[in-house]
């Protein structure tokens, strides 16, 4: 198997000269037409924020039917990425529970032989390229795109202020939709943890409102075991204006031995965290049926088969999106195409 995303090279090498790929474009079949945050989308299956790096991703995933797509996370200012490595193959058991977690994972030297045991950690340090970069290549970006796609930026920011900032950035792009990433898992703590904290959460998003305006804004949040947490979360975002909820993010873990020593631990993802991404739809679903918060919900995490797609959309889902797995299979959302109506 290999990636979209060449773990060998630096990030900048990946952005400048990825994808790497050589396949054929798959035909599709006809669209299966849903409404989806004001926009009409050709299918709800989509890739999250972190594998589409720049315009020329955004394009390739697009031309194989990869629907909703979410633009790399960005900041208001150039921020280097962490060293190699940043991917590395993990010894992982067949899932990982958020509310149970072991102490550490190891990593392993060989790729799995299957998409089913696909167990990787990422590291990068949410890199972003400069305002002026963004400026030219994110509107490219939406150019790129096919009739019934939707472009979904991501912002993050280590300040509210550097969150409204770069929420200004994403909007003077053009960005049809903007994302606040407030679960990053390799950044500090304190700032990886901002999504479980209903009081924060409403605060940062019902300023990031007052600033992108009419522009749909999407929580990213991380796994959230404690469900009456998560029905404070769900609540107050939905009173703060926010139009959908993303999760999960990749669950950060200590790993041995460590990528570096000021990584001692980094998000983990591929098939080890599909039940608690599918767990977390779930959940996500009955709160805001139940509390009749009308927020959309975009599932994602270890989806590495289409089989997954369709038991996140079954669970409640409005998009179902995949990242690790769209990296190793970039056909993922074609065989779903092929195999699945829509409901």
């Amino acid at each position: 198997m290999q990636p979209l995303y060449n773990p060998e090279k630096t990030y900048l090498e990946n952005l400048a000269d990825g994808p790497f790929f050589k396949g054929t474009i798959p035909v599709r079949p006809p669209f299966s037409w849903k409404e989806f945050l004001g926009f009409n989308i050709a299918s709800p299956i989509g890739v999250p924020a972190g594998p589409l790096l720049n315009a020329n991703w955004i394009s390739l995933a697009a031309d194989l039917g990869y629907d909703v797509l979410t633009y790399k996370t960005i900041r208001s200012y150039e921020h280097p990425s962490h060293p190699l490595p940043n991917i590395a193959f993990i010894d992982a058991p067949d899932q990982l529970d958020p509310a149970n977690l072991p102490d550490r994972i190891k990593r392993q030297n060989l790729p799995p032989t299957s998409i089913d045991q696909l167990a990787i950690t990422n590291s990068f340090g949410n890199p972003s390229r400069s305002p002026d970069y963004l400026k030219k290549d994110i509107p490219l970006a939406i150019e790129k795109l096919h009739p019934g796609q939707l472009l979904i930026v991501s912002i993050f920011g280590t300040t509210e202020e550097e969150y409204l900032d770069c929420a200004r950035l994403a909007s003077l792009c053009g960005s049809p939709v903007i994302e606040a990433n407030l679960s990053c898992p390799n950044v500090s703590k304190k700032e990886g943890n901002l999504f479980a904290n209903p009081e924060a959460v409403e605060e940062l998003s019902r300023k990031l409102v007052g600033v992108i305006g009419d522009t749909p804004l999407v929580i990213k949040l991380g796994a959230i075991p404690d469900q009456r947490r998560l029905q404070k979360v769900l609540t107050a975002a939905a009173r703060a204006g926010a139009r959908a909820v993303c999760g999960i993010n990749t669950i950060s873990m200590a790993v041995h031995p460590p990528l570096s020593h000021s990584r001692q631990t980094c998000g983990i993802c591929g098939a080890p965290i599909f039940k608690a991404a599918l767990a977390f739809t779930r959940e996500a679903r009955e709160v805001i049926d139940k509390e009749k918060l009308g927020l959309e919900l975009m599932a994602t995490g270890g989806a590495t088969q289409p089989e997954h797609l369709k038991q996140m959309l079954d669970a409640g889902a409005s998009i179902a999106m995949t990242a690790t797995g769209m990296m190793w299979d970039p056909y993922l959302a074609s065989k779903y195409h092929q195999g699945h109506q829509y409901a």
